[in-house]
Order: structure tokens, then sequence, then C-alpha cells
């Protein structure tokens, strides 16, 4: 199925914004966040920038609120071609289908956009999940849409693309056991699915993906008890990085620690949904493995947020080293980290990003190196803007709209990052962007 373009909308910078001042301990970025056109009610945001320079975002486009009897989701598409200044769209990636979801985004180097996602299939007897790949060669314009399996396809599909196109790898919650899609002729033939690790009882929520150049593929997910979530009880949560070096069929299990997940009773929002201690990775040019992650001990305990890193193909792993650990005054103790996000370029640019609320509400950070994480610059502040939404405010945002966000580096070292802010309990949100040349993140 091949769907064309039917409008264009850019964006525009407002000229009168709310602007939180730095204090000495950070730094804001010399941009303002944006929120892209058309975005309300998207949500669960994923980037990626091509060969060209240009800047693509997909997001899940809600037509209700979920739980609804109306509600349905659609995937949407934005593009930039001035370094995020601008954005055109939002442009539909596919009529099939219902309940578009967990969209993830990756470009070759031959600017081919790949978008895996979720949908059900409503034309069959019995309604099905399906995994599904949108492909695009014009830039986004048109997307061709094909089902890779609905073999167990339970949820949280992620997606890794070799730089040449050829390998294609897609990762998603299933049973038993997280199960990897693969093709190795660019699309044209998928492997049946394989099961990672048998789950024994173990719920696993796949995370991040990563090819490396030397071709091996990277997976950080984190493992917790089945019984225990579906009990509500508080349970510990593994954190796994897993490598194969045979393009999918073995792996190397990689213990990157463990912490609480627990209902409610957050470090400074006893009505939280839940705290789940989360792993993201990325993979550098040189073949090095990058780990960021959360972790903490328990209810009312604020999270932290840690980086290890791998060069010898996970053999060794470096001690952890603590990213932020920014003190939060109103509550006299430090800010509570979460939805870490993690992004490589070339061989030793790297940036992570994360939420945290250490100023009272949300807000989204960024610390970046160019030394291959043996120095950091200051953390930066990108969700700068108080004013634009009824959730937004002087002192950050009221919610994370969904699990996702996104970030990418482009070649000339500059950082975009996309997120979903909005209203608690999902009731509405936006997707917001900004970004931050890495020799600014990492000034002295």
């Amino acid at each position: 199925m091949t769907t064309s373009a039917t409008r264009v909308i850019a964006a525009t910078v407002l000229l009168a914004i709310t602007v939180v001042a730095a204090s000495d301990d950070w730094r804001l970025s010399p941009s303002h966040e944006q929120m892209l056109p058309d975005s309300v009610d998207c949500w669960e945001p994923a980037l990626a920038v091509a060969p060209s320079g240009a800047i693509f975002v997909v997001a899940g486009k809600r037509n209700a609120p979920p739980g609804s009897n109306d509600f349905d989701q659609r995937q949407v598409i934005w593009r930039s071609d001035d370094r995020g200044k601008t954005f055109t769209g939002p442009l539909p990636v596919s009529p099939e289908g219902h309940w578009h979801f967990d969209q993830r985004i990756a470009i070759d180097a031959n600017g081919t956009i790949y978008i895996s996602y979720m949908d059900e299939d409503t034309d069959a007897r019995n309604r099905s999940r399906r995994l599904r790949l949108a492909r695009s060669r014009d830039g986004g314009r048109t997307f061709s849409v094909e089902t890779v399996t609905a073999e167990h396809v339970n949820d949280k599909p992620e997606l890794a693309i070799s730089r040449d196109g050829r390998h294609l790898y897609i990762v998603y919650e299933s049973s038993p056991g997280p199960r990897l899609a693969a093709s190795h002729d660019g699309g044209r033939t998928w492997e049946a699915p394989r099961v990672i690790r048998q789950s024994k009882g173990r719920h696993f929520w796949p995370m991040a993906l990563a090819v490396a150049p030397d071709g091996s593929v990277w997976f950080a997910v984190p493992s917790m008890s089945d019984s225990d979530i579906a009990n509500g009880k508080q349970t510990p949560v593994q954190l796994h990085v897993f490598r194969s070096q045979d393009r999918g069929v073995t792996w190397d299990d990689f213990d990157m620690g463990s912490s609480p997940r627990f209902v409610n009773d957050c470090a400074h929002d006893p009505k939280c949904r839940v705290k789940t201690p989360g792993v993201m990775l990325a993979v550098d040019g040189r073949n090095r493995a990058f780990v960021t992650y959360i972790e903490g001990d328990g209810p009312r305990q604020p999270y932290g947020l840690f980086l290890k890193s791998s060069a010898d193909a996970g053999r060794t792993w470096s001690p952890p080293q603590t990213v932020s650990a920014a003190p939060r005054p109103q509550s006299q103790d430090t800010a509570d980290h979460d939805f870490p996000m993690i992004a490589t370029s070339g061989s030793d640019r790297l940036c992570v990003a994360w939420v945290d609320d250490r100023r009272g509400a949300l807000d989204v950070w960024a610390r970046c190196s160019t030394d291959g994480a043996r120095t950091f610059g200051a953390d930066v502040l990108l969700s700068d803007r108080g004013d634009g939404a009824s959730y937004k405010s002087p002192s950050g945002f009221r919610a994370f709209y969904g699990h996702y966000g996104g970030v990418a580096i482009d070649g000339s070292g500059r950082l975009y990052a996309v997120w979903g802010a909005g209203e608690p309990d999902y009731r509405t949100g936006s997707v917001w962007f900004n970004s931050v040349d890495l020799a600014y993140a990492v000034r002295k």
C-alpha cells in the first residue's frame, strides 16, 4: 500500500515565549523547544536523521482517549530540512489496519526510511496483532507497508538497520520470550522469528536494539516476574544487555544491575502510575557499546542515571559512571530520573538524554561527550519553555506522554531530541522538539 502527501504544514517559532533562567549547575540550549505542528494527541515519538541532514519524526496520532470505544491511532510523520527550525507535516504513513502503536524509525546510508510498528488487522475473522514495517525511498512522501510477522506479537518492537540497509532486525515482546525477526536481503525475505531468551515466568520489555559496524547485534531489555506484575507487587527488575555475533542466532547476556519496580510511591509523586528501571544502549563507530540506565533502592527513593561501556564486545565493562545526580531543593534530596535515551555518532560523540524533576515538575535534559564518554559537559535543559500548553509551567511539564522519546546526533555534531509531554493519565499531550550543538554542550 502506498500513501501520498496530502498537505504540508510549516511550523513557526512563536515570537513571545516564556523561557526559564539557567542556574550555575546547568545551561540552557541556545535554541528553544517547540511543539511540532498539529501534534496535539500525538505521542510516543521517535526520531532519525537522514544522510542528507533531514530530520524525521514519527508518532502515533490518536482520535480519542485510550480505553474509549472510539479509540484508534494511526502513524504520522514530520520532516525538517533546516536542522529543526521548521517542520512540515504531519503526513499519514499508512491507512491500513487499526491501532498503530509503538513506532520506531531508522534510516540507512541510502536515505531509505524504515518505520516499525504494530497494528491490528480487523479484516480477518479473528482480530490479530501484526508486526509491520513501512518503508519510504522518496523522503517520506510515500510508504510501502508489509507485515513482517503475526507470530505471537505482544508489544514493544524495537528496530535496527545495518548502515547499508541489507540487514534488518526487529525485536518484540512475545511468548515464551522476546523474539527477533531478521532479514539479510534488504527485507525481501524474513527469517522465522527466533526466541532470544526463554522467559521462564519473566516479562521482557524491549527498550533498545542496535547494529554495530562489525555486524554484531545489541539488545537492551529489562526483565521482571510475570506474576508479580499481574498482582501489582513490588518486584526486582533485572537489566540485560544481549549481544549476538551470528545475526541473532545465539546471544550472550550481560548483567547491567537490578532495582525494584513498584506501583505508586515514586520519590516525589505518591500517585505515580509505576516506576520501572530502564536500560538503553547505543554502539559507536569503533564498535564500543554504551549503556545508560536508571536504578534506585525502591519506593519513595529517587532513582539515579548511570552509564557503562564496553570496548571488547561485552567481555568487560567500565564501572558505573553517574550521568546525573542533580539536587532537588524543593524536597531537599536528589532528582528522580526516568526515560533514559542515548545516541552516538562517529567514534567519540555521545549524548544521554533523560527526564527528571529537579525543578519541581518534569523536564527533558541532555548531557554530551565528544571524547567517548571520558568527560561530559554540563546538563543542558531541552524543555526550556514554560508556556505553550496547559500542562506546561515555569517549573516544567506535568507528565511524560507515553513511554518513548527519541534522540539522534547528525554528522555535524548536533543533538536532536523529541518527546511527548502532557497531562497525567495520558488525557492529552503533544510532541515537543529541541536540539543543541555538541560543541556548545561540552563547552567548559
